[in-house]
């Protein structure tokens, strides 16, 4: 399978499975968002487009959520930072300051592109004979949470930006 076979989109499928994090969310993930002594990843931005341009644009303060990552997941980012870490010296290239975690450069100074990532899961999926889009992962993520008992608010927390984004109903 295609996301075995590259540390780098595999790393990427497995965090929008699991974290529920949107594709332009994963493609401005930086290495400073994940805190591996606490195993919290922070969701602080994401891309945006519009026609031909596109930027990296802020969640704000309070939109930013912090997601608490499981064992295997740190050990996967921990091992995807070793082998980014590995690339770059064999190339003789020294890693960015604010590397980006899916970065189409070996320093990682530079960010994916989420309609390309789009593009490539929809072409993987296909391979697979699968009528998949990324943008269901999120889906699955909170499936997968609710299953396993998370409680909801928890759940709506973690895939939407923040409690913000709910209507809250008036207190008796």
């Amino acid at each position: 399978m295609e996301a075995s076979n590259d540390p780098g989109w595999g790393m990427f499928v497995w965090l929008a499975m699991t974290v529920g994090a949107r594709r332009g969310e994963l493609c401005v993930l930086r290495w400073g968002d994940v805190d591996f002594d606490t195993g919290v990843l922070t969701i602080r931005s994401s891309i945006a487009q519009a026609g031909g341009r596109i930027w990296e644009e802020g969640t704000g303060v309070d939109r930013q959520r912090r997601i608490v990552l499981d064992a295997q997941t740190i050990a996967l980012l921990r091992a995807y930072l070793a082998h980014c870490t590995a690339q770059a010296a064999i190339l003789g290239i020294e890693r960015h300051p604010d590397a980006y975690v899916f970065s189409l450069s070996p320093d990682g100074g530079t960010a994916s592109e989420s309609d390309a990532v789009t593009e490539r899961y929809v072409r993987m999926c296909a391979g697979l004979g699968w009528n998949m889009h990324l943008d269901q992962l999120p889906h699955y993520s909170a499936t997968e949470l609710i299953a396993a008992g998370v409680d909801m608010r928890a759940v709506i927390w973690r895939l939407q930006r923040g409690l913000s984004r709910i209507q809250r109903r008036p207190r008796a």
